[in-house]
């Protein structure tokens, strides 16, 4: 054997074993709060040139290694990286609402510049039964709580506190062998089992976010029993 055929056969067996450390991993991106599938998601993989995006139900497919990290990004939530499941061919992502903090910013007026109070604000002022003062006590009413950035930061804690509520959730839908067992069940390929649970985050907020792992595991095969029934009955 020559040293070219030689060099030949060794490419193509490398090869081969580059082909088969890949796999095709499928996932499903969606929203932190409401679990609806995310469309239109950029997935790319760190440090190659390609990537793909998500379907309108949130959903991908990737050809992968697993020493892979995936990039998630869209407008209006947070870029995530995640590294590939060592053990598994599916994907649960959840992005976060990108929420933005404005900072404070303290206005000081002319210290030369005369206040002058308007006639209409002496009229109120006086016609006011309180004397122009909020009733109750103005000097107690905390303004800041109206402020924009106030609004955001209590944004930010229902975020986090509603996020909380989803973790026994997703915990359940992202066990293999449920999925498996609902696939199988359900004779259910992977695009329709996950079009089925995302119409199932999308009309069940009160199960997703119960924390109740019997009420998520029977709402769950209740739905997926009629959804596959009201398909089947279609064709």
């Amino acid at each position: 054997m020559s040293l070219r055929v030689l060099f030949f056969s060794l490419a193509l067996v490398l090869l081969n074993l580059s082909a088969s450390a890949q796999k095709t991993l499928k996932g499903i991106v969606v929203d932190s709060i409401t679990l609806a599938g995310i469309p239109n998601v950029s997935v790319r993989l760190l440090g190659a040139g390609y990537g793909t995006i998500t379907n309108a139900n949130g959903v991908f497919t990737i050809r992968v290694r697993s020493t892979d990290s995936l990039a998630f990004s869209s407008i209006g939530y947070v870029r995530m990286v995640e590294p590939v499941p060592q053990d598994d061919d599916v994907m649960f992502i959840k992005m976060a609402q990108d929420v933005i903090l404005l900072k404070e910013v303290t206005v000081f007026g002319k210290p030369e510049a005369e206040k002058k109070e308007l006639p209409s604000l002496k009229l109120r002022s006086k016609s006011a039964p309180w004397g122009g003062a909020i009733p109750g006590g103005g000097a107690g009413v905390n303004l800041d709580f109206f402020s924009k950035r106030e609004r955001e930061k209590r944004k930010l804690e229902k975020l986090k506190t509603e996020l909380a509520s989803t973790q026994t959730y997703v915990e359940l839908v992202t066990n293999p062998e449920l999925i498996q067992e609902l696939k199988d069940r359900y004779a259910l390929s992977d695009t329709t089992f996950y079009k089925i649970l995302t119409h199932f985050n999308e009309q069940h907020q009160e199960v997703t976010h119960s924390g109740n792992q019997s009420t998520i595991v029977s709402s769950l095969f209740s739905f997926f029993e009629t959804e596959v029934r009201f398909r089947r009955s279609r064709h």
